[in-house]
């Protein structure tokens, strides 16, 4: 039997890629949880800086609501931002399927940035609103008003063809901004209103 060379080609490329991965890594496992600490890292970097504002303005007797309004529309901002580039869908995929089927690399970014996010957000907008933020459904109202964001990355082919739009770009991503700004706005003060009756 005559094996063709690019089939034999291949095999080889193959056999040297996974020699290569466990030489690096150890395993394929231990390649995928680097990637999860690479999105982790990726994704701390960026928001950072947010969480540590929310830091400082907690750490003041009586934070001021305008500047905590600031803070949930920036982090929503650079959520839109980041998930409207196409150089972060792969980011995106990855964290979804972890999502839908969590794996101990989910843990990891759970751990390292998603849960310190969200508990911060969570946070900002109990605070803002008057309301507890370790009671569940202030975790939820926050969980929701992320969906708001999210929505774009997850449902973007919906969007771009309801739209008419070819892709996403800054022009695309400053309006999407707006609307999202829009529905925080009437989240805030519906929470507001309900936590003083």
């Amino acid at each position: 039997m005559n094996i063709p060379t690019t089939t034999t080609k291949g095999e080889q490329a193959k056999s040297q890629l996974i020699a290569a991965i466990t030489y690096y890594f150890g395993s394929k496992e231990d390649l995928y949880l680097a990637c999860a600490q690479w999105i982790a890292d990726f994704l701390g970097e960026k928001f950072r800086p947010h969480a540590e504002k929310a830091e400082r303005l907690f750490s003041q007797p009586a934070p001021d609501r305008d500047a905590i309004r600031e803070l949930i529309l920036l982090a929503c901002k650079n959520m839109i931002m980041l998930l409207t580039q196409e150089d972060t869908v792969n980011l995106s995929k990855f964290i979804s399927r972890e999502q839908l089927s969590p794996t101990s690399a989910y843990q990891l970014v759970h751990e390292q940035v998603i849960d310190p996010l969200h508990t911060h957000l969570t946070r900002l907008v109990a605070a803002y609103t008057g309301c507890d933020a370790n009671d569940t459904r202030m975790i939820l109202h926050t969980h929701a008003l992320l969906g708001e964001v999210l929505a774009f990355r997850l449902g973007k082919e919906t969007i771009l063809l309801r739209t008419g739009w070819p892709q996403f770009d800054e022009e695309k991503a400053e309006l999407i901004y707006q609307t999202v700004t829009c529905h925080i706005d009437l989240i805030l003060h519906g929470l507001t209103q309900r936590s003083l009756d």
